[in-house]
């Protein structure tokens, strides 16, 4: 029986192809990218050739580009990174976030909260998991150093307004309107912007995204824009190898350092660079340049929407992931009936050779309730039976079918 694997969000497997190109180009450039001679030289090149297609792939200069361990390393560069480096106290910093980001980034604001004070205002997902950039911008003071929000919920799929939020603050900060902007939702949030935060202020407050599930699934122009301050990207989410991430850092914006001892990242990241990790990067990165890759991202997403609206038609389920303005990959659906739980259907389709996720988080073997899915109010019940399905650009037809059939027979029996 052939494995179906439906995790992608949570890691996207390299494919052969991927991994013979990596070993044949590790192969030329095994050195220490530090050293002086000609084999870390050549590691040196591979390193800049990784971050310069990056760089291409986001359309930033490659200096903005600075490799890290992964998105979780990233997440907490863009946000302690930034609040440290800031010469106020932390009572004194004024924090905005959404209530359903990633624990890379909720976790690390509860605890600089609970023990250095910090002022963190939590703004509400709505019921299908959307944030409001209204209430983010009624939240801005003098005193807000730092705004974060997330590109696209790892969890139920739902796209944030970041492109948005982004627009807003470069036009405020400094009076342009970026291509593609929609002026007359600038103007009707600046009318919401409190009198006494001026550009001046604007121009202080950091705006980081957390793009770890946007990034090569979602077109740049979605999600990214020039009021963008950082951004945060894990290279295994798109078939790379794991431990490599990115922290895209615009110019001019500074954070302290976590990792001191060496110069590597322009003495940003101390330690000697994860070569085989970069280039892995590298030539994903390569990939999100091509028309190919985004025929395939259409593709995937054809068949998401279909796979959705049979799942709708099943009694048993609660959909969490919104029809529209959704990730082209994910669907995270609740068992409804009292008398299954999640868990035993996770346990059914890994018996069936389906690898999916739960919304939930294991801890000490007790079955906890997603927060996300609490988030939006849905319940314990509901957070406790929730089920993530992720698709690839590889997952076929026949694939799902094969999974709707064995939802079908397990739920409706």
């Amino acid at each position: 029986m052939k494995t179906i694997y439906l995790d992608h969000n949570a890691t996207s497997p390299p494919s052969a192809e991927h991994l013979h190109t990596l070993f044949t180009k590790l192969a030329q450039c095994s050195g220490n990218p530090s050293s002086p001679h000609a084999v870390g030289r050549s590691a040196s090149v591979a390193i800049t050739e990784a971050r310069r297609s990056l760089a291409q792939a986001l359309k930033v200069d490659v200096a903005e580009v600075l490799f890290v361990s992964g998105g979780s390393e990233a997440d907490n560069l863009g946000v302690t990174g930034v609040l440290r480096q800031n010469d106020i106290s932390f009572e004194n910093q004024h924090v905005i976030a959404s209530r359903i980001e990633h624990p890379a980034v909720r976790e690390q604001l509860e605890y600089l909260q609970n023990a250095e004070g910090l002022n963190l205002s939590w703004v509400k997902a709505s019921v299908d998991g959307f944030v409001s950039v209204n209430d983010i911008v009624k939240s801005i003071n003098n005193k807000t150093t730092l705004i974060t929000l997330m590109a696209a919920n790892s969890e139920i799929g739902s796209i944030q307004p970041t492109k948005l939020l982004g627009d807003f603050l470069h036009f405020k900060r400094w009076g342009k309107v970026p291509d593609s902007a929609d002026i007359n939702k600038l103007e009707e949030l600046s009318l919401i912007l409190s009198s006494e935060v001026t550009p001046e202020v604007l121009k202080k407050i950091h705006f980081h995204v957390d793009a770890v599930q946007a990034f090569g699934k979602l077109k740049l122009e979605k999600w990214f824009s020039l009021g963008v301050d950082s951004c945060a990207f894990s290279a295994h989410k798109l078939g790379a190898l794991q431990g490599i991430g990115a922290l895209f850092l615009r110019r001019g914006r500074k954070f302290k350092p976590f990792i001191l001892g060496g110069a590597q990242e322009k003495n940003r990241r101390a330690g000697t660079e994860n070569l085989p990790g970069i280039v892995s990067f590298g030539l994903i990165a390569q990939n999100i340049l091509s028309d190919k890759w985004w025929e395939s991202i259409k593709q995937m997403e054809d068949l998401k929407n279909n796979f959705y609206k049979e799942l709708v038609k099943i009694s048993s389920i609660v959909m969490n992931s919104p029809a529209e303005n959704a990730m082209p990959n994910t669907i995270n659906f609740s068992v409804s009936d009292k008398g299954l739980r999640g868990e035993d259907l996770l346990v059914e389709l890994d018996m069936q050779g389906i690898c999916a996720s739960s919304g939930s988080a294991c801890s000490s073997g007790a079955n906890l309730p997603s927060k996300v899915i609490l988030e939006l109010g849905k319940g314990n019940a509901l957070a406790k039976n929730a089920i993530r399905l992720s698709l690839s650009i590889n997952t076929t037809q026949e694939e799902i079918n094969r999974v709707l059939d064995c939802l079908k027979n397990y739920l409706l029996k």
